[in-house]
């Protein structure tokens, strides 16, 4: 069974560690007013000693990042990880990870999304342990925070066997805002949200588990990326896979697919969440939808796409292993974990 980490509240310590990339330059001004604003919250802040480096797009040696993270978990007092950011390279802390150690550990929550993905699918795929697909910690360090962003706080303070709903939100950023200093912009909303459909007829149901493709392809055929164990483990209940890309053209996203299905990835899969594309270009004739369409029809799923996720923030939270229903009520849509 998931096990679920103790809820999150006020008081409490949340760690801040880089996996992958640091903040560094202006982010670093951007992190401080993060810091200040989880504080104002209610809530202490730690951090480790790479958050604030980069060097070749790396905050420190795969070594020094999985250490600090390690560090951070095995800290009692410490009850969430959340790194400031995604970047590029965190798979290569993860030979560096004792997942079976950490196992004996008291779960707490890591939050996260873009690369921070690779930690969160492994981390639950190897441990049974419930991980928070969400916000990061620099999005609490917007001038004005949106509430999609606050509401993790109160997703990761729920109780054990306690269920929360979300709705599909109603405008989207296209175009990040220039960082300073100084100047740490808030969301850019100027898109409506229109959450779209493939082969769904009816609500559906199963354990969550995803993120970001641009990195989790990288884990297919590796001991880090065994999704079928967690597929048999959760039979009964199906799968829900989520998915968002960044980088990938529409020919990536349809060959990337082949190759899950070819891992059995999608075995007993009752259905696929799709973020808005960021970083994203069709090829020729050929669209991310149609790759969709595709997997849709070849595996006899529901597939809904261009929902609140990924990089045209903001986006709702995902747990890891939680049990979800998607529903289509009216013009809303609506995912209860």
């Amino acid at each position: 069974m998931i096990r679920y980490p103790d809820p999150l509240k006020k008081g409490d310590t949340i760690g801040v560690t880089a996996p992958s990339s640091g903040a560094h330059g202006v982010f670093s001004s951007k992190l401080d007013n993060a810091i200040n604003r989880f504080e104002k919250l209610g809530y202490k802040v730690i951090e480790t000693d790479s958050v604030r480096k980069q060097n070749k797009l790396v905050s420190a040696s795969p070594q020094i990042r999985a250490e600090e993270f390690v560090e951070l978990y095995k800290n009692r007092d410490v009850k969430a990880i959340i790194p400031p950011w995604g970047g590029e390279f965190l798979m290569e802390i993860l030979p560096y990870l004792n997942f079976e150690d950490l196992k004996k550990s008291e779960p707490k929550w890591i939050l996260g999304f873009s690369d921070i993905s690779t930690l969160l699918f492994t981390f639950t795929l190897k441990t049974n342990i419930a991980t928070a697909h969400g916000p990061n910690f620099l999005d609490f360090g917007n001038e004005q925070v949106h509430d999609s962003v606050l509401k993790v706080l109160d997703i990761l303070n729920k109780k054990r066997g306690e269920s929360f709903k979300q709705e599909s939100l109603e405008r989207y950023q296209e175009e990040w805002l220039e960082v300073t200093e100084d100047k740490f912009p808030s969301y850019n909303l100027t898109e409506q949200v229109n959450w779209k459909y493939i082969n769904y007829n009816k609500s559906f149901s199963g354990r969550l588990i995803g993120g970001n493709m641009d990195v989790l392809c990288k884990l297919i055929g590796t001991e880090y990326g065994r999704a079928s164990d967690f597929i048999k483990q959760y039979n009964e209940d199906g799968i829900i896979w989520y998915f968002e890309s960044c980088e990938m053209d529409a020919t990536d996203i349809r060959r990337t697919f082949w190759q899950m299905k070819k891992k059995g990835w999608f075995k007993n899969c009752n259905g696929l969440l799709f973020g808005r594309v960021a970083g994203y270009n069709d090829v020729q004739d050929y669209s991310y939808v149609d790759a969709l369409e595709n997997l849709s029809n070849d595996l006899n799923i529901p597939v809904i796409y261009d929902i609140d996720l990924g990089h045209k923030p903001p986006q709702l939270t995902f747990i890891n292993g939680a049990y979800a229903v998607v529903n289509k009520e009216e013009i809303i849509q609506t995912l209860k974990q």
